[in-house]
């Protein structure tokens, strides 16, 4: 599929959005489908906080953050305009899977390590106002976006 939007840290067409650079350490790209998200978080780079960022890997939340070596240094560059960190909240579809598992079961306490983690993926894009016009064309009604990274 052609992309709508594109740039050294993402790919986006209508269905999928592929984030570059994002497992560590041979910086392969991962791909989610659209309908997976649940919340879609962004802020400048600018006016982030460092605390809960980071260059790449686990933050100190629960996002883990694709490769962007000038992320920390954001507030340092001069020319940095357009530039943001988005959060993506994949949660509750693979809660949804194991519970349903366990009920058809007939089992009443699911392990502690198959309970659900927060997944949320962190990236930078180039163009926040041309990404965020398009992702609100192909995002499903009920995904809530918030312009303030909060996790």
């Amino acid at each position: 599929m052609p992309s709508v939007y594109s740039d050294p840290f993402v790919s986006l067409t209508d269905s999928t959005i592929e984030i570059h650079h994002y497992y560590m350490p041979n910086r392969r790209s991962r791909k989610i489908t659209l309908d997976r998200i649940s919340v879609l978080f962004f802020e400048e780079q600018t006016i982030s906080k460092l605390s809960y960022t980071r260059v790449w890997g686990r933050g100190y939340g629960p996002v883990y953050w694709a490769l962007d070596i000038k992320r920390a240094f954001a507030k340092l560059q001069g020319s940095t305009e357009g530039r943001a960190n988005v959060v993506l909240d994949l949660g509750g579809e693979k809660e949804n899977e194991i519970l349903s598992t366990f009920i058809s079961l007939n089992v009443r306490r699911v392990p502690p390590s198959l309970r659900r983690r927060e997944e949320k993926v962190g990236f930078t894009v180039l163009d926040i106002d041309s990404f965020m016009e398009r992702m609100r064309e192909f995002l499903d009604y009920h995904v809530v976006i918030v312009n303030k990274i909060n996790v």
